[in-house]
């Protein structure tokens, strides 16, 4: 599908080169696109994902529901409400998208919710396992791939009825820990490969869907600040470990290379948060380190890159709005 981009304004924002032979990319801000609800209020999303068609959808966790937007942000359709029952979702943290179906991790009622693309409910299962589920992704051929931070896997992959096909990938013991809603760690590559964030420290994963590590991507980035416990803790001080960590976010394939997201909590001044990216070749070389992300990303699309922004453009606008930014080398 051929999409018409009219540059809006551009943010070209600084980093830090890998290599002394590395190209200097930056990131432009393309486009702001209001979310044009009628009556209806975005709560607190937690996902974002874009098909085929150009469609947007939103996974509203504060709202129990998915928002189906079109290209230019105007709503097709609210998906589920709240509640436990079929058709129902209790604080969904992610959706994925089959042929005709919308897959949302049901994430308050431990299951999978299925579906179709008018809002009628298909079918649903629960899952094997509950806390901190943070992510959901499908395959070209209908496998879904549920990931908890708790299970000694990484994820496990279900057919469409909630058959278990199998657990993949090992978790270091004490990887369990806990996270900000509206983090994503995994997402798919255009190929079909998946792309996994352990969250606590590097490297970050190219697998095939049976598990099969086919890239690592890793660097000694400036600022970058692995998970540690201190020893013999019993209890863990959130202030003192975000004094250093640096979580590990969602990766997304831009162009032809794999950009890396992480988190800086400012917790010793204002609490807000900084967001940083390593840029690598899809081989695992790091390109370009530290570069200064305007917010966590959360679709690609080409040398696209798609987040969320609260701030309303435009004084007296309640929702948020789709923000599109550019890599540019």
């Amino acid at each position: 599908m051929k999409r018409i981009i009219t540059v809006v304004s551009s943010i070209v924002l600084t980093a830090a080169l890998g290599s002394a032979n590395a190209q200097p990319f930056s990131i432009e801000k393309v486009r702001a696109i209001p979310l044009q609800l009628g009556d209806e209020f975005v709560g607190l999303i937690s996902d974002l994902i874009q098909d085929t068609d150009g469609r947007y959808y939103l996974t509203d966790w504060q709202q129990h529901s998915v928002w189906i937007c079109d290209s230019e942000g105007k709503l097709i359709r609210r998906v589920g409400r709240e509640g436990a029952g079929p058709g129902e979702l209790q604080h969904p943290t992610g959706t994925a998208v089959f042929e005709d179906k919308v897959i949302v991790l049901d994430t308050g009622n431990g299951r999978v919710m299925i579906f179709k693309k008018d809002g009628t409910h298909s079918n649903d299962f629960r899952l094997d396992f509950l806390p901190m589920t943070s992510g959901i992704l499908v395959s070209k051929d209908g496998r879904i791939a549920v990931n908890s931070l708790w299970e000694p896997t990484l994820f496990t992959v279900y057919d469409m009825d909630g058959g278990i096909i199998g657990s993949r990938g090992e978790r270091v013991p004490d990887q369990a820990v806990g996270y900000t809603i509206g983090d994503q760690h995994f997402s798919q590559t255009p190929d079909g490969h998946i792309l996994y964030s352990t969250v606590k420290e590097y490297p970050v994963y190219r697998m095939q869907w049976d598990g099969t590590v086919i890239a690592t991507y890793e660097a000694d980035s400036p600022g970058y600040g692995k998970l540690t416990y201190p020893p013999g803790a019993m209890f863990i001080n959130h202030k003192e470990i975000m004094k250093i960590w640096t979580p590990i976010l969602r990766a997304l394939v831009v162009s032809d290379h794999v950009l890396t997201q992480r988190k800086k909590e400012n917790v010793e001044s204002d609490g807000t948060i900084d967001y940083f990216g390593d840029l690598f070749t899809m081989a695992g070389e790091p390109v370009q380190l530290a570069i200064e992300l305007p917010m966590q990303f959360y679709a690609a699309d080409g040398n696209l890159l798609y987040g969320i922004d609260t701030t309303p453009v435009d004084e007296g606008e309640d929702n948020p709005h789709i923000v599109v930014y550019r890599l540019v080398e």
